[in-house]
């Protein structure tokens, strides 16, 4: 809501009264052009793209594209929702779409020290693949395909647990490792994984979860003993002594207490089941429709929406490819800046040299050789090319 009032020099002040702040215009994020103002975005909850979480800083993040740009990105807002629209972080510009693999969005952050994602891209002929996708926007080691899978990072220690259903292992080995150089600790029908202290809960095919060891030696998954299980069992996630689970056909999410006798609990309850949720503080995170939502396990089943594709509230992010808190920072060695309409973005350069894409015959190297064009079933992309 706006009011215009009138001062005693007859000069007329805009006075904001901010009932949900946000931008409306680029020069109100503080660096025009390199800083802009977003009000249409659609959060890409599709693909087997997930949300995650960064506990030490408080971060939660999820892919998002606006419609004026061809790559998607990966972004964080605080864990509580975005406030102000002042507080959206952009992490990466998923640049490298071609003829041969469409990339989609977030499945895993790695953590706050080296930054890395892993993503989801789609690979023509092989399938959905999960690679690391590093703070420098390009790929490391491509880790598993095929089917959906959970990695667990200790960047601490530079340990990485896999599984991987596909081939009904659990590995562990150092983050980024092709899992052919990684440790088998675990064989049988796994579904999921996750990691308490030195446990690890195993989600066989079975509907189980099991405890296991994350320092073992390979071992039969079904000789686990069982914590808990449920023959329509989902997805999952836990804390110290609760476990939080979807039933595939109830479309509800559970609590139930480990170690107890006690009924389980009933913590969401609106006709949606989440394919993935996490933890964190005594909220449930998920993604539904288009928005990013949290519901507390303290029982009261009314998710609330923290981020929503559809509201037309602005918020303030970097121009593409482009960090910092003035959103001016792009590393020039392996990087260029390419400017279409007085708006910048920041392209890291291939192993040739050329940029992931470009917008103008001059980027392009060998001169005359190559030109910018667009990239056969790419979907619209444009790259350097004879």
């Amino acid at each position: 809501m706006r009011m215009i009032v009138n001062d005693h020099n007859n000069k007329f002040i805009n006075i904001l009264f901010c009932i949900s702040c946000g931008c409306l215009y680029d020069w109100q994020c503080g660096n025009s052009p390199y800083t802009r103002c977003r009000t249409n975005k659609t959060v890409v909850d599709s693909y087997d793209n997930r949300i995650d979480i960064d506990k030490i800083n408080g971060r939660l993040f999820f892919t998002l594209q606006y419609p004026d740009e061809f790559e998607k990105r990966i972004v964080s807002i605080p864990i509580d929702g975005s406030i102000d629209g002042y507080d959206v972080i952009s992490h990466s510009t998923l640049y490298g779409q071609s003829t041969y693999q469409i990339i989609q969005g977030l499945v895993q952050y790695v953590g706050p020290i080296s930054k890395s994602m892993v993503v989801n891209r789609s690979v023509r002929i092989a399938g959905t693949t999960y690679n690391i996708f590093f703070s420098n926007n390009t790929f490391g080691t491509e880790l598993t395909w095929t089917s959906s899978s959970d990695i667990i990072f200790d960047e601490i220690n530079n340990i990485q647990w896999t599984c991987w259903p596909y081939v009904n292992y659990i590995y562990r080995g150092k983050i980024g490792e092709n899992l052919n150089l990684a440790t088998k600790i675990y064989v049988g029908n796994v579904v999921s994984i996750r990691k308490n202290n030195t446990s690890l809960l195993i989600q066989d095919q079975l509907g189980a979860i099991r405890q296991g060891d994350s320092n073992s030696e390979v071992k039969p998954i079904g000789l686990l003993p069982i914590l808990f299980e449920d023959a329509n069992l989902g997805t999952f996630d836990f804390d110290s002594n609760r476990i939080f689970f979807t039933n595939k056909y109830e479309k509800k999410i559970y609590q139930i207490t480990l170690n107890s006798d006690g009924p389980k609990k009933v913590i969401l309850d609106n006709g949606f089941v989440p394919t993935f949720f996490k933890y964190h503080n005594d909220w449930l995170y998920y993604q539904q429709g288009g928005k990013i939502l949290r519901v507390s396990v303290k029982g009261d089943n009314n998710p609330q929406v923290l981020f929503d594709s559809a509201s037309t509230e602005g918020h303030c992010i970097c121009a593409q490819g482009f960090t910092g808190k003035s959103c001016n920072q792009c590393d020039s060695s392996n990087n260029i800046i390419s400017w279409v309409n007085g708006t910048p973005r920041c392209i890291p350069l291939g192993s040739d040299k050329n940029p992931l894409t470009c917008d103008y015959n001059y980027q392009c190297s060998p001169y005359n050789v190559k030109v910018c064009k667009e990239i056969v079933l790419s979907g619209g992309n444009k790259g350097c090319s004879t």
